[in-house]
């Protein structure tokens, strides 16, 4: 059974990059805004994809840079590098982003439903048990990372 919720001007299905947008810009423009995501607020990209990579592509640099470092008069040795503090490194990057975004969601009184949304009509979504109206229903449903062929996800590399 279905509870029907509040109604708002703006429902977005996604909290991705493209969700968060739509319904930070939703509530700047004064519309009541509701926001569904499945997963963290942020996504594919923030959770595994862009930010990601780019921590550990920047870990990377700081290690070249650390080879380099004589060329810049500066005296440095490159020992190894300690893998699980890298990844504690990308975990707290994205971690904080996610904390960020989630306390501006809330600063500008977005409701943030946390759950897999259906929609159910052209003006409706359900999650949770629940059916969210809107006015307006935007779907930003987001992306998935691709593999390469041959380089397959395995969960360890």
């Amino acid at each position: 059974m279905i509870d029907v919720a509040e109604d708002f001007d703006l429902v977005v299905l996604g909290g991705g990059s493209a969700g968060y947008a739509a319904a930070l810009r939703g509530a700047q423009l004064g519309l009541r805004t509701a926001m569904i995501e499945r997963h963290r607020l942020g996504g594919t990209c923030l959770h595994n994809g862009c930010i990601p990579t780019k921590a550990l592509l920047h870990a990377a640099e700081v290690a070249d840079r650390t080879r380099d470092a004589q060329f810049f008069g500066v005296m440095a040795t490159f020992e190894s590098i300690d893998m699980p503090a890298v990844q504690r490194y990308k975990d707290k990057t994205v971690d904080s982003l996610c904390r960020g975004l989630t306390s501006l969601v809330k600063a500008r009184d977005i409701t943030y439903i946390e759950g897999e949304g259906r929609l159910s009509s052209p003006t409706s979504v359900d999650v949770n048990g629940r059916r969210v109206q809107g006015r307006h229903v935007l779907l930003a449903t987001g992306s998935v990372p691709k593999s390469l062929p041959g380089l397959e996800i395995d969960g360890d590399r």
